[in-house]
């Protein structure tokens, strides 16, 4: 299969699926994760998704990329769970990156330690605002991309990363440390 589903109508949808998971699975379960903060319902939302990306292989025209399209089912999936009675009786939390390497030098750690904080900082953001902050740190997306992913216009997009950065400024302790 090329790197590229230019021509989506000589794939199968089971060819499709094999591609999205081997180019996108990693990143798919991250935006869950993101949303969901919990290892175990993010591979049960992960499922879900493919389910609803092989159900909906017909309906992808090609006219946003795959990568947006694929991400914009995981993030409408993610939320519909935390709006489910489900979410609320689950508010179980795992911890994202606790874990230490006694095999790192001083440095190393600390800075790790510092990149956990802001981790944590950003996934105690409110969901509006966790979700810009995630698309851009961890996904690369730009602003346009965001609003793409999201459905929401591109001025809503910047007000919120603006207003995301500044409250992880005030939560994260002084340091030294950019959020792009």
């Amino acid at each position: 299969m090329t790197e590229h589903l230019s021509n989506k109508e000589s794939f199968t949808r089971d060819q499709a699926i094999e591609y999205i998971m081997f180019h996108y699975g990693e990143m798919m379960k991250r935006t869950i994760y993101t949303y969901v903060k919990n290892f175990h319902t993010t591979d049960d939302i992960f499922q879900e998704v493919l389910i609803l990306i092989y159900r909906k292989w017909d309906q992808y025209d090609g006219r946003a990329h795959l990568k947006t399209w694929v991400t914009r089912i995981a993030i409408n999936r993610s939320k519909d769970y935390l709006r489910s009675p489900l979410h609320r009786i689950k508010l179980m939390k795992d911890q994202w990156l606790d874990q230490k390497d006694d095999r790192h030098t001083e440095g190393e750690i600390i800075k790790k330690e510092k990149w956990d904080e802001i981790a944590e900082a950003i996934l105690d953001l409110p969901i509006k605002y966790r979700e810009v902050m995630i698309l851009t740190v961890q996904q690369g997306l730009s602003q346009k991309e965001i609003a793409e992913v999201t459905g929401a216009p591109l001025s809503t997009i910047k007000t919120r990363m603006q207003r995301a950065r500044k409250m992880l400024k005030k939560r994260v302790s002084e340091g030294e440390w950019t959020l792009g």
